[in-house]
């Protein structure tokens, strides 16, 4: 019943402007904006030149509420009580959230042991460009009293979306799922991402190359937003962060190293059911004796349509946390997420490590509570590692079941975690290459480099399955006995699969579709048109249309079974995605052959196009409706990097930023890339900075 389960919590829970304010000026004092340059090339992309590393960040908060302010202000909000007044149903999840979990006492409690002097000046001046942007941009500010923000609200900010991202927060929808439509938390999940690196060894040139490729949600508050930064202290970045609020990239590379990351999948949280005493109300065993639950109630305020609506919520707390009645009992939640507040400064360190070294010097801060990480650099180096935040735990107890909640014994604490040199990692294998589709740990380079299950604690939880994304990079990669540059990037955009090893699932083991095309009389006709598909998923394919909806309609059963990857998919679950399909094709085009690009879209705002892949292949899309006759996609392919590093440095960067580099509907780089995208089309990223400065107009953040 364990790994991964809150983001049905998340979406399924519910059902202006102001012209004046005063503004706390929290830009430190040695900020000049005059010496902020921001140059945004044809893509919009802003490159920002400065002194000091603060202005750089002051930088790029400026060209980040120049292109997505209304949508930052919905992130924000959260942080005061006030996203679902912004964004409706789907921020008062986000307020619920904040409150449920403590984030504003955790962060309080935090701050004076966690935040560096160095860090606090890079935070400060990232809230006070967005103050500064609010204050002189009145008509743009949603929500009266939302500004000014400071560095607590953007550290809490980051503590909330360390929830979110963390595949803990699905295990709460185990709990809630007697009250709450958990399909609609789960279509709202991440599906997932790539990662490869290639060292020198295993490369026709001799250089080192990073492929980088997370699925995230293309058109909400998990989208990308693309900025380079060069500072005159060293601050060096061209990569992305996201959309709605990131005080420095995430995902990218300085000039002598990058990374990726991709989500993993862990024992990273743990439900507690209570035991309650029958004759007293809400008083629970633990250690003996009876305790009293402490009730609470969060106070909401939903946008609905012209409206604000109040809505309440009761909740509890006992001795293991946030606590929740189900009809089976009362079950209490502990997620490993609420370690430290060091997040920001990690990826921080990590745009500015110059070499190896530094840069395992600033995972040792262990502020990323999840995710993990693929790394390549100018000396040959690479290694992939599964990072996560796990504390120390009594290994007698079963961590993937729900625990006994009557006991100090499994009510573990972050007063001993285990090290970075504890955690998953091949460095360095002697095949060439690392890499992740958000599979097993056991399987993430050559067989005989990789690792084994009995070396990890078994409280780890660690994921023992492959996806068939990484099955799709294991056949791919066996063609090579080296790799060139182009090649590397041929395997990241492959949209096949292999008939003749392939389930049609997204994680979960289902028996092979054909027995059941071959059972059933009525599948005659689709069991032809999967007979004659060649295994593509390209535009023009038209026997993929069938296959990709299939694909689609099982993974949306997976995503109801709360992401529990080892289970067996019914039968009647998959003759009915089988229905489904075959259904859909023939009243909107009466027939079961349609090339794919008819019914698969890539839509943002009124650009329409048509779109490759599916949701078990390398390029992938995951679908949600949109049309009469069409599918969108919702996740996948987003931002895509592929890095080539000489023993001098970086010397190619190519990537791709889905549509385009702003959420604004009406912006003239909301869509610009679409085209590219759709085609697996790339951007060359200007390395000259003499020629990168005059690449668009420069401008100060005034």
């Amino acid at each position: 019943m364990k790994n991964t389960l809150l983001n049905q919590f998340l979406f399924s829970f519910f059902v202006s402007v102001t012209s004046l304010f005063t503004f706390t000026n929290l830009i430190a004092q040695d900020i000049d904006v005059n010496n902020i340059d921001i140059v945004r090339d044809e893509y919009g992309i802003p490159h920002i030149f400065t002194k000091t590393n603060a202005e750089a960040v002051y930088g790029l908060a400026w060209a980040q509420c120049e292109d997505n302010f209304p949508l930052m202000q919905g992130n924000f909000g959260s942080t005061k009580g006030m996203a679902g007044r912004i964004i409706g149903k789907d921020g008062a999840v986000l307020d619920l959230l904040f409150e449920v979990f403590e984030i504003e006492k955790f962060v309080e409690e935090r701050y004076e042991k966690d935040v560096s002097p160095e860090m606090e000046t890079i935070l400060n001046a990232y809230a006070a460009a967005i103050n500064k942007y609010a204050e002189t941009h009145p008509s743009e500010v949603i929500q009266k009293g939302m500004f000014p923000i400071n560095a607590r609200n953007i550290l809490a900010n980051y503590t909330l979306q360390f929830h979110l991202m963390h595949g803990s927060i699905m295990e709460l929808g185990k709990i809630l799922s007697d009250d709450f439509d958990y399909e609609t938390l789960m279509e709202n999940a991440g599906k997932g991402s790539n990662a490869m690196a290639y060292s020198p060894e295993f490369t026709t040139d001799g250089k080192t190359y990073l492929v980088g490729n997370p699925h995230q949600p293309l058109n909400e508050m998990g989208n990308f937003w693309e900025v380079s930064l060069h500072s005159e202290e060293g601050y060096e970045m061209y990569g992305v962060t996201f959309s709605v609020g990131g005080v420095t990239p995430v995902i990218g590379s300085n000039r002598n190293l990058g990374w990726s990351h991709t989500t993993n999948y862990h024992n990273c949280a743990d439900i507690y059911k209570l035991e309650m005493n029958p004759n007293e109300k809400l008083a629970y065993k633990y250690d003996g004796e009876w305790l009293q639950l402490e009730e609470k109630k969060v106070k909401l305020k939903v946008k609905v349509g012209p409206l604000t609506i109040p809505v309440s919520k009761k909740y509890f707390m006992s001795k293991y946390g946030p606590t929740f009645k189900k009809k089976s009992g009362y079950y209490s939640f502990k997620i490993h997420s609420s370690y430290n507040l060091k997040g920001p400064e990690q990826w921080y360190k990590m745009g500015l490590a110059k070499n190896i070294e530094e840069f395992e010097a600033a995972l040792d801060l262990q502020g990323l509570v999840a995710q993990t990480i693929t790394y390549g650099d100018k000396d040959g180096n690479i290694f992939h590692l599964s990072n996560f935040i796990h504390p120390l735990r009594d290994e007698k107890y079963d961590w993937t079941k729900v625990l006994d909640g009557n006991t100090s014994g499994n009510n573990w604490n972050f007063d001993k975690v285990h090290p970075i040199a504890d955690l998953p990692r091949i460095k360095n294998p002697k095949c060439g290459y690392v890499y992740n589709c958000n599979n097993t740990v056991f399987r993430m380079s050559a067989p005989e480099e990789n690792l084994k299950p009995e070396d990890f604690p078994k409280s780890f939880g660690l994921l023992t399955s492959n996806t068939i994304r990484a099955n799709n990079f294991e056949r791919l990669i066996k063609k090579y006995d080296k790799i060139s540059f182009e090649e590397a990037r041929e395997i990241r955009e492959d949209v096949s699969l292999d008939k003749n090893n392939m389930s049609f699932r997204n994680c979960m083991n289902c028996s092979d579709i054909p027995v059941y095309l071959a059972k059933y009389p009525e599948f005659a006709d689709l069991k032809k048109v999967f007979d004659e598909w060649n295994g593509e998923f390209t535009i023009d394919n038209k026997q993929a249309s069938a296959v990709a909806l299939t694909s689609m309609h099982v993974t949306k059963y997976v995503r109801t079974q709360f992401g529990n990857i080892e289970k067996d998919m019914p039968e009647e679950e998959i003759v009915k995605a089988l229905r489904k399909s075959q259904k859909f094709l023939m009243k909107h085009y009466g027939t079961l052959e349609v090339e794919l690009g008819k019914i698969q879209k890539a839509v943002r705002h009124d650009v329409e196009m048509p779109m490759y892949g599916g949701p078990n292949t390398l390029a992938c899309c995951h679908l949600e409706k949109y049309k009469k006759g069409k599918w969108k996609i919702k996740h996948g392919d987003t931002y895509i990097i592929y890095a080539k590093y000489g023993k001098d440095g970086l010397e190619e960067m190519n990537t791709i930023n889905a549509f385009g580099n702003s959420l604004r509907e009406g912006h003239p780089h909301s869509t610009d890339q679409t085209e590219m995208y759709v085609n697996k089309q790339t951007k060359k990223i200007e390395l000259d900075l003499k020629k990168l400065k005059k690449s668009g107009e420069m401008y100060h953040p005034k």
